[in-house]
Parts: structure tokens; C-alpha cells; sequence
């Protein structure tokens, strides 16, 4: 069942045959299948607008399309950051709200000049063994044997310069500057996809085909090249230009593109594009770290607004934590696939006199030495790679693990273990499923347990963070608001809802003694505690002085580093 899927409609997602595969590809994704024993085989190539694959049924097929539509500018940055060029996971899911469908694997692709261009991926369902290492390994030589035939014409788009001849010409005028190097603008269009949805793929080729333009008839400099990579993609070189130099021509040519792209097939449109500013690396024959550099620049000007110009900076800290977090996240989904997940609790001391016992449970990740990994260093890299729920169910199990083994040591202590739940989570209906079934009085009882929600990741499904408050509350499980007193509205969703605990963000407890309006708020929010039968947690309680007044307030728990730093769960589960 070979396949070409564009644009398919929704419910058929990857179900449709539209054009046939050429023969010599159809015959090499058989192969491919037939070795790796997969349900499904794709070649993801970054801007493409269509998704060429092979699946043995309509359900493998419409998996790997869902995700080449939604992970596949995630992947293909992991792909190129990773070591060897090779990501995987064993518990896929195509969108971050979606349950695990499937296990995959992917494998660099490069074109006959060594650059990467995309990747080729191979799928198993959830019944099928996990790929290891021996899977990956011969994905990778069946890329590297297959990867001239999976790659694009070299025939430019728009009149454009081809990857190749712009290789080639920027590498000869490079090793002839006697001065100081050029520059590289990698450029990219703007939201492509939502003209797409609007007014069709035509429309589309439109826009890319007037971005070229624009670029092409812009006065550039002696010796400036303009290339089309691929897709929305562009790049353009400018021999011995200075970064200021350069920004200011990205500038310009932003400029021109926004405005030969303000209509469309007759459709007003607002498309710009943003530019992203490297010089070139000296040595760098190939380009790949200068465009890498630049690619990295692009993204962060999408980050900060779209249509901007940005400037690669090793000091840029935006551009620092996107690089780090492309690393992070492939070290990060290492651990989750081999269980280096570790859980360290915090105790939140009673300032009354409560005889009740609560702790805090955090995440760490357990690194290849064995130390726990503050959740600072990896939760930038799970927000932005739609790693959260994951995480979440992966620190859950190893918790109720634990709990369950120690259920004996628990009994008549009245402990209950606070734990964090992601926006994502919240959100995630088959979650709430799975987390409905592991609470009960013969898995892990309800009152054992207490869960934390932000207000950001509350109100973000309000219905369904309420369905899910009422459903885990009839199990004995109790609910705290975190960071409490940050947000808009935060008395608002006090009345929507049901929690037993506040906890005050730490920017209230650090200028409690300095700071009267902290003192007033944090009176204020004790006092409406007590109105309404709800507990009261100062966080970040570091000296002595400031645990006095926070009774002295009326706030009924406080946690932080006075009362000692977090300690692994195991230590606290035995008496």
C-alpha cells in the first residue's frame, strides 16, 4: 500500500491514495519494511509539503502522517543535534495530547554532498517488539544506502540557485576572501501552513514561489548568492559582510517579501518572513555549522514575533537554551526509554501543630553517573519537545511503584505525597484514564495522594480540570493550587475549583520582611484560607525569622531549604 499523502482530509488523515510512489522508491521502502519488520516506512524532508511512506495498513499509515505533520520540525532538530544521527522512543504518541500509539525509530538522510535533508523513519505498533539498538544500527545503513535516491531534485524553485551550485559557489568565494568572512541569511516564510489550510496547497506555492522572487530581484551585493533549499526555505550569502551589514540587508529583504506576498491568488494575506544571521565558520566547507547557526537564529526570531531579523550569538541566551534544549531533549528521552527517573521528596512542615504528615514528591533525571538532575536543566527541553506527559506518567509509575511496595511501613502513618501534573496532562483525557485506574483501595489508595496544579494549567481546560478534580476527589485524592497569587484571576478559580490547599509562590516569601505589601497579601490569603476550610503553604522558607512571621500571618504549612534539602522518596517511607 504505497502512498504519497497530501493534504488529506480530516478523519482520513493518511488514508488516502493520491499519486503512486516511482517505482525505484516504492521498491526500496519494501525493502526497508521488510528488514526492519515495520508497520509503516516514511522519508520526512524538512519543508515538504507532502509525505511520502509505505504502510502495510491505513491505521500505520495515518500514525506516521500524524506525525510528520505535527513532530516533524521537532525531530529532525533532535536528528541533527544527536550524536550519531539517530532518535527514537518506544512509547510514540503523534500528538502531545494523543496516548501511545506506536514505536519508532529514525535515521539522518543525507544527499550526495553529505548534507542532511531529512530523515527516514520507520514505525511497529504498540504490539510489535521496541526497536533497540540493532534496529538502529541498520537503520542507519539503510539511510545511508538509500539517501541519494530519497533526496529532492536539484532543480531550484523560483529561478533560485540549487543547496549544490550555492555550496559550491559560497565555498569558492570564501577560499578566495583575503578578508574577513561573509555571511549567512537563513530565511524562513512565516506560518505557511495557515495559508495553506485557508486557501489551499496552490496558494502556498504561490507565496513561496513570490518569496523567491522578491529575493532574487532585491539589489544585493557583487557576489551575493540566493538559494532555495526546499519548501519555505531560503538562504542567501554575502561575501565579506559584516553582521551589521548583513541584518540590515535581512531587514530589507523581509521587507520586500511581506510586501510581494500582501495578496495571494487574490487573497489579502499577512505572511512575512523571518531571517536568521551567522557568519560564515571558517573551515566550514560545507556550511553545515554556519546555516545550522543561522537556522538556530531564524527560529528564535519566530520565537520573539515573526517577521524579525536575529543575530547568532553564543551569549544570546533565547538562542543558547534552544540549542541546549534540541541536546537535552534527546538525553531526556534516553532516560524515560531506559527508567532513569528518580523521585525526591520535600517535606511541608505544619506551623500549627498538625499532626498530619505531607511531602512534596519532585523529578529528577538520573544521569549516565548516577546523579539526580535538577528538573532546571531538562523541563525547557520537555516543554518545548511535548515531553511533559510523558515525564508525568513515567515519575507516577515510579512513585506508585514505590508506594504499593511499601504499603505495610504506610499504614496509620497519615502521609499523603503531593505531585505536580503538567498542563499537558491535565489536558490529556486518556491519561486521566490510566490515572483513574492505578488509584484505588487495592493499587495505590486516593488517600495517599494529593496532586498540584498551576493556575496557568488549569484554566487552560477548565471543564476538564474540573471533571478531573470531582472524579479523583471521590477516590480520597485532595487537589492544592501552586503558585498561588501570581496570576489574574487567581481568587476567581478559587470558586471553580474544589482544592484543600494554596500554596504561595515564593516571590511572596523571600521580601516577606522587607516588603509590607508581601506581608499584607500573604495575611490576606491566610485569612481567606481559614474562611474557607483551605490550607495555606508558604514555599521557599529559608531562615528562621521568616518561618516565625508566616505563623505569626496564620499560614498553616511552610516548605523550603530550612527544613532540609529534598531526599530520595525511599528515605521517608520507612518509619
Amino acid at each position: 500500500m504505497a502512498r504519497t499523502a497530501s493534504q488529506p482530509s480530516p478523519g482520513t488523515v493518511g488514508a488516502e491514495r493520491t499519486a503512486a510512489l516511482p517505482g525505484p522508491i516504492e521498491a526500496a521502502f519494501t525493502r526497508i519494511q521488510e528488514q526492519m519488520e515495520a508497520a509503516a516506512v516514511g522519508v520526512f524532508v524538512a519543508g515538504a509539503d507532502s509525505l511520502q511512506f509505505i504502510a502495510r495498513d491505513q491505521a500505520a499509515g495515518a500514525i506516521l502522517d500524524e506525525l510528520w505533520r505535527h513532530g516533524r520540525d521537532g525531530l529532525l532538530e533532535q536528528a541533527a543535534a544527536s550524536d550519531d544521527g539517530v532518535i527514537g522512543t518506544n512509547r510514540l504518541r503523534a500528538r502531545t495530547e494523543g496516548p501511545v500509539c506506536a514505536k519508532m525509530v529514525a535515521a539522518v538522510l543525507r544527499d550526495r554532498s553529505e548534507t542532511m535533508y531529512g530523515l527516514l523513519v520507520a514505525l511497529r505498533t504498540t504490539e510489535q517488539e521496541k526497536f533497540g539498538v540493532r534496529e538502529s544500527q541498520l537503520l542507519t545503513d539503510l539511510a545511508a544506502q538509500y539517501g541519494g535516491l530519497f533526496a529532492a531534485p536539484e532543480a531550484p524553485a523560483s529561478g533560485l540557485l540549487s543547496w549544490t551550485i550555492f555550496q559550491a559557489q559560497v565555498r569558492k568565494s570564501e577560499l578566495r576572501s583575503e578578508r574577513a568572512p561573509g555571511c549567512i541569511l537563513y530565511g524562513n516564510v512565516d506560518q505557511l501552513h495557515v495559508l495553506n489550510k485557508l486557501a489551499g496547497l496552490t496558494a502556498g506555492d504561490q507565496a513561496i514561489a513570490a518569496a523567491g522572487e522578491a529575493l532574487q530581484e532585491e539589489e544585493l551585493p557583487t557576489g551575493a548568492s540566493v538559494c532555495h533549499i526546499s519548501g519555505d526555505r531560503f538562504a542567501v550569502y554575502l561575501p565579506k559582510a559584516t553582521l551589521s551589514q548583513a541584518r540590515r540587508l535581512a531587514e530589507v529583504l523581509s521587507k520586500s517579501v511581506t510586501e510581494r506576498c500582501a495578496n495571494i491568488g487574490g487573497l489579502r494575506t499577512r505572511l512575512s518572513i523571518s531571517f536568521g544571521v551567522a557568519e560564515v565558520a571558517p573551515g566550514d566547507t560545507q556550511l553545515t555549522q554556519s546555516l545550522s547557526a543561522a537556522e538556530t537564529a531564524c527560529r528564535a526570531a519566530k520565537d520573539r514575533g515573526r517577521g524579525r531579523v536575529e543575530i547568532y550569538q553564543d551569549a544570546d541566551e533565547s538562542i543558547v537554551r534552544r540549542n541546549d534544549d534540541v541536546l537535552i531533549a534527546n538525553r531526556l528521552r534516553k532516560a524515560l526509554e531506559t527508567e532513569r527517573i528518580g523521585i525526591v521528596a520535600q517535606p511541608l512542615i505544619s506551623l500549627k501543630g498538625d499532626g498530619r504528615v505531607y511531602h512534596e514528591l519532585l523529578v529528577r533525571m538520573v544521569s549516565d553517573t548516577g546523579t539526580f538532575v535538577s528538573p532546571a536543566y531538562f523541563m525547557s527541553a520537555a516543554t518545548r519537545y511535548q515531553l511533559l506527559i510523558d515525564l508525568d506518567r513515567a515519575m507516577l509509575i515510579r512513585v506508585f511503584d514505590r508506594l504499593k511496595a511499601a504499603r505495610a511501613q504506610l499504614e496509620g502513618r497519615d502521609m499523603r505525597f503531593s505531585i505536580n501534573l503538567s498542563g499537558p496532562t491535565i489536558g490529556n483525557p486518556e491519561f486521566l484514564e490510566w490515572l483513574s485506574a492505578s488509584i484505588g483501595p487495592n493499587t495505590v489508595p486516593g488517600e495517599w495522594l494529593q496532586f498540584e496544579i498551576t493556575e496557568t494549567a488549569a484554566v487552560a481546560n477548565v471543564a476538564q480540570t474540573q471533571s478531573m478534580i470531582k472524579r479523583l476527589r471521590a477516590r480520597g485524592v485532595e487537589f492544592a493550587l501552586d503558585d498561588f497569587g501570581t496570576g489574574v484571576s487567581s481568587f476567581a478559580y478559587l470558586k471553580a475549583f474544589d482544592v484543600s490547599m494554596l500554596k504561595l509562590d515564593g516571590s511572596f516569601t523571600r521580601d516577606l520582611l522587607t516588603d509590607t505589601r508581601s506581608e499584607s497579601l500573604v495575611r490576606g490569603i491566610a485569612q481567606l484560607g481559614q474562611s474557607m476550610n483551605i490550607q495555606t503553604v508558604a514555599e521557599c522558607v529559608e531562615t528562621e525569622s521568616v518561618r516565625v512571621r508566616l505563623g505569626e500571618l496564620g499560614i498553616d504549612r511552610a516548605q523550603g531549604f530550612l527544613f532540609g534539602q529534598p531526599v530520595p522518596l525511599e528515605s521517608v517511607l520507612t518509619p
